[in-house]
């Protein structure tokens, strides 16, 4: 490669690039320069030609020349792929003979350096490259065409983190699930991570979308109708202009509905308008926005970009995360694309069809979903017969305080300490240590989960029980919606019963 020379991008040997031109998004730039960089919705692009190294005989104009017809016609995502493995084949190719001309001698060499999980690079390069030929531009022998063709190209085996499980990058197992839904939870109550995490969190769970598609969130994307909460998800991969041009209608629980709504409106005090992003840069980046990257009237304006919200987000949630058993007890390694994961798997387990995974994803076709299946051979029990009360005792789900009456609380009388449920008794539950101050989870429903909950002792706790219970019945034909209370039913339960086992045994003194 050192042996290699910067070649000038106005050599005579290629066509003459246009001044200007547009993607598919109708960004405009200028292909003559040597650094190709903007932003298209919630995803960067930045192509630096200046430090592509070759020969004489591979003018720098046929590359761009190559790459512009995708710039005009594919997604940015794509394009990026695309340089990334052009510059990965010059980087790994055999470095012992000097780069002439890109030969199938070229590509076999190359091929033969790629370990097992590399070689889907050479399906991206075939794909460059056969353009590149078909144009007529120098720099490439045509009989690689052929050898290209021929050649078995694996794909990208992305989908062996899911299949096998894996404990680092796959999807989480039930017990994770539960216990990073609570940590998180519990770390928005001590104030440990800011609202748009919590936030982030929940549609993870509740959607299984790309990050890209949160990025591309906006205030207005979130509905509710008649006490259902929805949210709009922006459709990627779609060969549309952009993210926002198609959208995939998904429910969210009343809690989640509300933490959202609660969310937003705290966006529209601070000046955010209902075109805003739900995730803005200035919120999410902790080092400042970068809005200057954005064109006025850009319909992106002030989105986080995805790698920065996947990357801030992972950070932020990581000192968090609860331990998992299959690392040893070390804490449950995080990234967005986890939750993806977890989310498709979770559908399988429940038996929903490839159809409908397919579709809730954003796959176009079935052959994506396989895994899913491969990665899920057992059968969900029952999920009634799961929240059985015998096993009540073992989820702990209440993690509170059970105290005799609000003059044992610890906030006494202080505004916001009292807990009621008016829909299923007039009569207070309990008290909260933390008087209900930025919390924005449904009350009582998420108090009986909460480590600053003080039910009381004789509180109606089995109106609350028998009130959740009918709820979770009416969505008995939807069990994701179904199961959404599932751990709040469990501390209720709990709660009841140290309430029973204290009466019981106070009963039992008085005889003696």
């Amino acid at each position: 490669m050192r042996s290699l020379t910067k070649i000038d991008a106005s050599s005579n040997l290629t066509p003459r690039l246009p001044e200007a031109a547009f993607t598919r998004s109708g960004l405009k730039f200028q292909p003559n320069n040597d650094l190709w960089h903007w932003v298209d919705g919630p995803f960067r692009v930045h192509l630096d030609f200046g430090k592509l190294f070759l020969p004489s005989s591979i003018p720098i104009d046929s590359i761009k020349r190559t790459l512009l017809v995708f710039a005009k016609r594919s997604s940015s995502s794509h394009l990026v792929n695309l340089f990334s493995v052009f510059v990965h084949f010059l980087t790994y190719r055999n470095n012992s003979t000097q780069l002439k001309t890109i030969t199938t001698a070229e590509i076999s060499s190359y091929s033969s350096n790629l370990l097992s999980h590399q070689k889907w690079r050479v399906g991206t390069l075939n794909v460059l490259l056969q353009k590149w030929v078909s144009l007529g531009l120098p720099g490439v022998e045509s009989d690689c065409t052929n050898y290209l063709r021929e050649i078995r190209k694996p794909g990208n085996t992305k989908g062996n983190a899911v299949r096998t499980r894996d404990p680092i990058r796959g999807p989480l197992s039930n017990d994770e699930y539960t216990n990073l839904y609570k940590s998180v939870d519990a770390a928005y109550g001590r104030m440990e991570i800011q609202q748009w995490v919590l936030v982030l969190t929940r549609l993870l769970f509740a959607c299984g979308g790309r990050i890209s598609q949160y990025a591309s969130l906006k205030l207005s994307d979130l509905n509710a109708v008649n006490g259902v909460w929805t949210i709009k998800l922006p459709q990627v991969k779609t060969r549309e202009k952009h993210s926002r041009y198609s959208f995939k209608e998904f429910d969210l629980s009343p809690q989640t509905g509300r933490l959202l709504a609660e969310y937003v409106q705290t966006l529209k005090i601070a000046g955010y308008k209902d075109d805003s992003a739900l995730f803005p840069e200035d919120i999410v980046m902790p080092s400042g926005k970068r809005s200057s990257s954005r064109a006025e009237g850009d319909l992106f304006l002030g989105h986080c970009e995805s790698n920065y919200l996947s990357n801030i987000f992972s950070k932020m949630l990581q000192p968090i995360c609860p331990a998992t058993e299959r690392l040893g007890f070390e804490a449950i390694p995080i990234s967005a694309q986890r939750f993806r994961y977890t989310f498709g798997t979770r559908m399988a387990e429940e038996g929903v069809s490839k159809t409908i995974i397919a579709d809730r994803l954003g796959h176009t076709d079935l052959q994506n979903v396989d895994v899913y299946f491969e990665a899920s051979p057992r059968i969900v029990d029952n999920i009634d017969k799961a929240m059985g009360y015998a096993l009540a005792p073992l989820s702990r789900a209440f993690m509170g305080r059970l105290i005799e009456d609000e003059q044992h609380s610890t906030q006494k009388g202080k505004t916001g300490s009292r807990i009621i449920d008016f829909r299923s008794a007039a009569t207070p539950l309990g008290n909260c240590m933390g008087c209900g101050k930025q919390c924005a989870f449904d009350k009582p429903v998420a108090c009986y989960t909460c480590f600053k909950f003080e039910p009381w002792l004789d509180a109606p706790h089995e109106k609350v029980l028998a009130r959740l219970e009918s709820e979770r019945a009416r969505f008995s034909a939807d069990e994701r919606m179904a199961t959404v209370n599932d751990d709040a039913i469990c501390a209720v339960r709990e709660v009841i019963a140290e309430c029973k086992h204290i009466n019981e045994a106070r009963k039992g003194e008085r005889c003696v």
